[in-house]
């Protein structure tokens, strides 16, 4: 499912390059290894709160799990991508060996790093823990356990940047399906402990001793992740050689100087930190239910919106390279409007089927009906803001690509300030679903700032390549359609709701677009829809 091109030369010439088609086929392998991680993520949660309940241990595990999250959004995955990928590209076009000089010298920076990063959040774990859930100072026990769980999961923060260093250089070699799919080892690992404990194994354990020792299998499967691409990075010929810093570290004042990208394309998890700060401060499981509701979410803007924006990066950066503004706005056209015709439908789809979807997938063992409904409830006001977020990270992308770094770094300072600003008055009137809804209202006001960013530097209007208002009417046609489902099997159970009601509301939102003559559905169908 890859897309490789030999040279540069034949990629230029393409047909396919210049038009949606390489972007489709590129988008279906990666959305299809996608697919199965999060379907392999989503088994890994219902198991893990199954197994420990939504309450005080899973809160100290997910609010660890949330810190070390941070620290590897900021430094990689999707960061990393738009940072290293334009700068790549150009060496790429100079003559050999500079892109493996430079592919060298970004390897020894992000190895580095990153092993101090890990290093310094083992060192300063009860710190940060006390910063990221202020709340838990007042249960010694709680934030004691939070610390060492995050002890535990920060060697994770090494292997993880490594591994987002491998998908970066393979995502410039127009290789997205491995990569997509290499993040699937961190959900199989812990699934794989999950059934021992089921099956009675390590049974001379406790609860609190459990979860640690997940922690530390969750932590190690990074490094899983990491062996499985490397193969195929040898096979694109990079070696991982590290260079003399006191020779050529010609990579480490561009990333450096790129930092505020990725604190920028971690948005989205730099705001769960802030309403997991301010979770701590509410009744057991609520940040349980926050990170839970947060996943589902993630769903659509991880299998959908982070694609579109991955597999246009390095054909927004060639465009923007070579000067071909017109390029550029033809190769964006695709990725706003696959990221439109999904999040609508999704936010309209989820927020009529968040409870029985939280039933489905968590309620069992002793996740109890009451954590479903909290659970539902963030999910409901969260789910209000998806259009926006898929959005943001295609437009975040687009103004890399670009080479501009102030405009994200601005818009997404004043959205993480909005957010917090608004936690604290929603959270009393609406709990953990307040703290959904204030990320909501942010990135909606992000939303429009990125618009007008992304018009100011490309001339590309969002509005006038992307149909607004007829796959609006088809994603309220396929809500009306979860509903009814909803209503009518009310009594059969949240699975048998769920599986009927998911792919009937697909099926209803991919007719109407048909109807109402949506042509850029061609965009996600491959036309053959």
């Amino acid at each position: 499912m890859d897309i490789v091109y030999h040279s540069a030369a034949e990629k230029a010439n393409s047909p396919s390059a210049a038009g949606g088609g390489a972007f489709t086929r590129g988008m279906a392998g990666m959305a299809g290894a996608g697919l199965i991680t999060k379907a392999l993520g989503y088994l890994r949660d219902a198991m893990l709160v199954a197994f420990f309940g939504g309450g005080a241990l899973a809160d100290a595990y997910y609010a660890a799990f949330r810190l070390m999250n941070v620290f590897r959004r900021t430094v990689g995955e999707g960061a990393l991508n738009a940072v290293f990928i334009p700068m790549f590209e150009r060496e790429k076009a100079k003559p050999e060996p500079a892109a493996r000089r430079f592919f060298a010298s970004a390897w020894t920076v992000i190895f580095c790093l990153s092993a101090l990063a890990a290093a310094a959040g083992i060192l300063f774990r009860r710190e940060l823990v006390t910063l990221a859930a202020w709340g838990f100072r007042s249960d010694p026990g709680q934030l004691e356990l939070t610390a060492l769980l995050t002890a535990v999961l920060m060697p994770h923060l090494l292997f993880v940047n490594v591994s987002a260093f491998f998908t970066a250089a393979l995502n410039s070699a127009r290789r997205f399906f491995m990569p997509a799919l290499a993040p699937a080892a961190f959900s199989l690992a812990v699934i794989a402990l999950l059934f021992t404990f089921y099956s009675g194994f390590f049974s001379s354990l406790d609860a609190r001793g459990k979860i640690i020792l997940l922690a530390a299998v969750a932590s190690a499967s990074g490094l899983l992740q990491a062996f499985a691409l490397l193969p195929f990075l040898k096979k694109e010929g990079y070696a991982l050689t590290f260079s003399n810093p006191f020779k050529d570290l010609s990579a480490a004042p561009a990333l450096l100087a790129a930092a505020p990208a990725a604190l920028t394309l971690a948005q989205d998890q730099v705001s769960m930190l802030i309403n997991t700060l301010f979770a701590s401060f509410l009744p057991p499981g609520s940040i349980t239910a926050i990170y839970n509701s947060a996943r589902l979410v993630q769903f659509p803007v991880s299998l959908f919106a982070a694609t579109a924006a991955a597999v246009s990066l390095p054909e927004l950066a060639a465009r923007s390279a070579a000067g071909d503004s017109e390029g550029f706005r033809a190769q964006l056209k695709p990725a706003l409007a696959s990221s439109w015709l999904i999040m609508l439908p999704a936010a309209a789809g989820i927020a009529v089927m968040a409870l029985p979807i939280c039933r489905a997938l968590f309620e069992h063992g002793l996740f109890s009906p009451e954590q479903s409904r909290l659970t539902a409830a963030a999910l409901f006001w969260l789910a209000l803001g998806l259009p926006a977020y898929g959005f943001n990270k295609v437009a975040a992308s687009s103004l890399y690509a670009l080479g501009r770094q102030g405009e994200p770094l601005a818009i997404v300072t004043a959205q993480l300030a909005l957010n917090a600003a608004l936690c604290l008055p929603l959270m009393g009137r609406l709990g953990a679903g307040g703290l959904m809804l204030a990320t909501s209202i942010s990135s909606w006001a992000a939303a429009i700032a990125f618009a007008l960013a992304l018009r100011a530097r490309s001339g590309a209007n969002p509005l006038a390549g992307t149909p607004v208002f007829r796959p609006a009417l088809a994603a309220l046609a396929a809500a009306l359609a979860a509903l009814l489902v909803r209503e009518a099997l009310a009594g059969a159970g949240p699975i048998a709701v769920t599986a009927a009601g998911v792919p009937g509301a697909v099926l209803v939102y991919f007719i109407a677009l048909r109807l109402l003559k949506v042509e850029e559905r061609a965009v996600l169908t491959g036309g053959r829809f």
